[in-house]
């Protein structure tokens, strides 16, 4: 079967509602993201909507377009006018989002329209697409997450985590006076500045405070917030997070100086408050990030024991390149 690929430059004004409708509808997806990548990031949203031959929809998804100059960074500007010249690139992210059951079809056509406007591609497709893939003349690469089911109680939730590693360090944060707040909009700067400060110990370029800013006023109609832990007056840990239509995602994790040298562990609670205030507010999943399921490094050795000592179900995704 055959599909109808439209491409629109405006969103249409049931895009959002759409969204819900389907177990894949992601906060990547969304109008609202659209417009912070447009306006922080100068990335050109793109709405994708798939349908069959009487109208209806199959699947939608927002691509981004935007310009990438080859080598650009890596040559001094004396020589930058000499190199390759610059490349349209789209990417995606969790996409394309389907409302059928026949979505190994639908990806496919998917991945062969998108292949024909990029020069080239970066994108992801959603854990919960399980098809196969035949298209030819792109990329594939296996990636994993873990998924925390949150419609379970927190004693098995809990339960299911490593004791020594979370367990342990959930209860010596408490016993080291470490607390948890909501971040809200008196304390967003606070978390932006405690945010810096880690991704300049980690050798990371540090973020404006406008794109701190925007990303949270635009996207917490939706579902966005986050908690920040202090140890007395100071601030020792934080974690935003989205939960547009009952799935968590991960945003940005910050940690101080302080809570590395006293062990505080501030980070294994913030995640478990997370999950208890996910189970509260009946949410359905906490997606815990990306990890290569076969490690090639101590780096991401370390980062897949990190995300599996939480007790969530692992699950593999596609990434795309071209």
């Amino acid at each position: 079967m055959s599909f109808e690929i439209r491409l629109e430059n405006e969103c249409p004004k049931d895009w959002n509602s759409n969204l819900l409708k389907s177990p894949m509808g992601n906060i990547f997806n969304t109008f609202e993201y659209s417009q912070y990548a447009k306006k922080r990031l100068n990335w050109i949203p793109k709405f994708i909507s798939i349908l069959e031959s009487n109208g209806n929809l199959k699947a939608q998804v927002v691509l981004f377009e935007f310009v990438s100059k080859r080598f650009g960074r890596m040559l001094p500007n004396t020589i930058n006018k000499f190199a390759p010249k610059s490349s349209k690139k789209i990417r995606w992210t969790y996409g394309p989002i389907i409302f059928s059951d026949d979505d190994e079809q639908v990806v496919n056509q998917f991945l062969e329209f998108v292949k024909k406007i990029g020069n080239r591609i970066e994108g992801s497709l959603h854990p919960f697409f399980n098809g196969k893939l035949f298209t030819k003349e792109i990329k594939e690469e296996k990636w994993s997450t873990f998924l925390i089911d949150l419609k379970q109680s927190n004693e098995i939730l809990l339960k299911n985590t490593d004791k020594k590693s979370v367990q342990k360090n959930i209860e010596r944060a408490k016993n080291r006076n470490v607390k948890i707040y909501d971040i809200n909009d008196d304390t967003i700067k606070e978390y932006h500045e405690l945010l810096n400060e880690y991704r300049l110990e980690s050798g990371n370029p540090q973020y404006d405070y406008d794109d701190t800013y925007d990303l949270w006023t635009l996207l917490k109609p939706l579902g966005f917030k986050g908690f920040i832990a202090k140890k007395d007056e100071s601030n020792v840990g934080g974690i935003t997070f989205s939960f547009f239509n009952g799935y968590i995602n991960e945003w940005g994790i910050a940690r101080s100086k302080k809570d590395t040298l006293e062990k505080l562990y501030s980070q294994d609670l913030l995640k478990w408050k997370i999950i208890e205030w996910g189970t509260m507010n009946n949410q359905k999943f906490y997606d815990l990030s990306g990890f290569n399921p076969n490690p090639s490094t101590k780096k991401e050795e370390g980062i897949l024991q990190y995300k599996k000592k939480w007790g969530g179900n692992q699950k593999d995704f596609w990434k795309i390149r071209k």
